[in-house]
C-alpha cells in the first residue's frame, strides 16, 4: 500500500488502495515502457529503410486498418467475455510479434513490407486489446475511483514514455533497433504476471451479458441520442486526426531541423513524456475533476496552440520545453475525456461505447499520421506542423461553439 501522508497524496493516488489495481499498475508500467521503446525503433527503422516520411505515416495508417473493421466486433467482445482473459491472450500475441520483428531485425532480413504486416498484425490485436483494457478499469476500483484510477492509467503509459524513448534512443545507437524489439517482447511478462495474480473474487465484472452484446450498435445509439458523450468523443477524435500525429514527425525533426541522431529523438519523445506524467497527475487530483467539461476544452484548445509554436523552434532546449507543455495538454485533455466519457456510459453498453472512442482516438490518429506524413513531403516538417496545429485550433473551437453543454459537464 501507498503510504497516505496527507488528504493531497491520499487523494491522487486513491486507486491504488486496491491490490488488482496495484498489480495492474506495476504490470502496465514495465509493459509500456517496452511498448514504447518499440515504437521509438519502429519509426527509426521504416526512416532507416525508406528515408521517406510518407512511408512513416503509411505504417501507422496500416495499424489502424483492424481498428476501423474491427470495432463493433471488440466492443461486443469486450462486454460478453471475461475482460482479463481477453486482455491476457491480447497480450500474448502482441509479445509474439515483438519477438517476431526482433528476429527479422538479428537475422538482417528484415524489410519495410515485413514491417507493414507486423504493423497490421499488431493493429488487429490492438484493437481487441484496448476497448476491453479501457473498460477493465471499473471492474479493478469500481465507480467510486474510477475517475482516478483513469488518470494513473494515463500515468502509467506516458511515465512509460519518458524511459521508453530515451531507453531505445541508446539501444538503437549501442546496438541497433532488434534489442529495443526484444526487450519489449520481454516486458510483456509483467502484465502477463500481474493479471495472472489478480485475485478473481475482487474483478467486479461488468457488461451486459450475451443477449445484450448481440446489440453490435448499442453503442452508436447511445453516442447518437446523448449530446455530452457525443462531444466528447468527436472533440477527442477530432485532435486524434489533426493534433495527435505530430509525433510522427519527431524523427525527421530531431534530424534535420536540430541536425541531432536517434538519441535526440528519444529525449525529445520523453520531455512529452515529462509533461505527460505531470498531467495525469493533475488529472488525478480533486482540482482536476471539478470541472472536467471546461478543463478538456481548455487543454484540447492549449494543446495545437503549443503544437503551433513547437513548428517554429530551432533550438534544441527550446524544442524540450515546448514538449514538456504538449505532453501536459494532450493527457489532460484525454485522462479527462475519457473518466467523463465513462462516467456517463451505463456499464451494460461501456465495452461498445469505449470501442468506439479508442478506435476513433487510435485509427484517427493513424489516418492523421499518414496525412500529415505526405503533407511533409510535399512541403516540409515546420509547414506540415504549423498547418495541422492551426486546423486543431479550429476544430476545438467549433466543437466548443457546438456543443456548449460539454462546458459545463462536471
Amino acid at each position: 500500500m501507498i503510504p497516505y501522508v496527507n488528504g493531497t497524496v491520499a487523494s491522487t493516488f486513491q486507486a491504488m488502495r486496491h491490490r488488482n489495481f496495484r498489480l495492474w499498475f506495476v504490470g502496465q508500467l514495465v509493459s509500456l515502457v517496452g511498448t514504447w521503446m518499440q515504437t521509438i525503433a519502429q519509426n527509426w527503422l521504416v526512416y532507416t529503410l525508406t528515408g521517406s516520411a510518407a512511408d512513416l505515416g503509411l505504417v501507422n495508417f496500416v495499424g489502424a486498418v483492424p481498428m476501423v473493421f474491427l470495432t463493433l466486433y471488440a466492443g461486443v467482445i469486450a462486454d460478453r467475455f471475461e475482460k482479463r482473459r481477453v486482455v491476457f491472450w491480447c497480450q500474448v500475441a502482441m509479445m509474439l510479434l515483438a519477438f517476431i520483428l526482433a528476429g527479422l531485425c538479428w537475422t538482417g532480413v528484415v524489410r519495410f513490407w515485413h514491417v507493414l504486416l507486423l504493423a497490421f498484425l499488431l493493429g488487429t490485436a490492438m484493437a481487441i486489446d484496448t476497448p476491453a483494457r479501457q473498460a477493465f478499469a471499473v471492474e479493478l476500483v469500481g465507480k467510486e475511483d474510477l475517475t482516478n484510477a483513469i488518470a494513473l492509467n494515463s500515468g502509467i503509459f506516458h511515465g512509460a514514455r519518458v524511459l521508453g524513448p530515451a531507453a531505445a534512443g541508446l539501444l538503437i545507437a549501442i546496438s541497433g533497433v532488434a534489442g529495443a524489439f526484444f526487450l519489449n517482447g520481454v516486458s510483456f511478462l509483467a502484465v502477463l504476471l500481474a493479471l495472472f495474480l489478480m485475485d478473481a473474487s475482487l474483478i467486479r465484472r461488468t457488461g451486459g451479458g450475451v443477449d445484450s452484446a448481440k446489440d453490435q450498435l448499442g453503442g452508436v445509439r447511445y453516442l447518437r441520442e446523448n449530446r455530452v458523450p457525443r462531444a466528447i468523443v468527436l472533440m477527442i477524435s477530432l485532435s486524434s486526426l489533426i493534433a495527435m500525429p505530430y509525433y510522427v514527425l519527431i524523427p525527421i525533426y530531431a534530424k534535420e531541423i536540430l541536425g541531432r541522431g536517434a538519441e535526440a529523438y528519444g529525449v525529445l519523445m520523453s520531455a512529452a513524456g515529462i509533461g505527460s506524467v505531470a498531467g495525469a497527475l493533475f488529472s488525478a487530483t480533486p482540482l482536476a475533476g471539478r470541472r472536467k467539461g471546461r478543463t478538456i476544452i481548455a487543454s484540447g484548445l492549449a494543446f495545437p496552440a503549443l503544437l503551433l509554436g513547437f513548428a517554429f523552434c530551432k533550438g534544441y532546449a527550446s524544442s524540450l520545453l515546448v514538449l514538456v507543455a504538449v505532453g501536459f495538454a494532450v493527457v489532460v485533455q484525454n485522462a479527462l475525456a475519457n473518466s467523463l466519457l465513462q462516467e456517463h456510459v451505463p456499464d451494460h453498453l461501456r465495452g461498445r461505447v469505449m470501442s468506439l472512442y479508442v478506435s476513433l482516438l487510435l485509427g484517427l490518429m493513424r489516418i492523421g499520421s499518414l496525412l500529415i506524413g505526405w503533407l511533409a513531403e510535399l512541403t516540409s516538417t515546420p509547414t506540415a506542423l504549423a498547418s495541422f496545429a492551426v486546423a486543431g485550433l479550429a476544430a476545438g473551437l467549433w466543437v466548443r461553439q457546438r456543443y456548449p453543454e460539454l462546458c459545463e459537464a462536471a
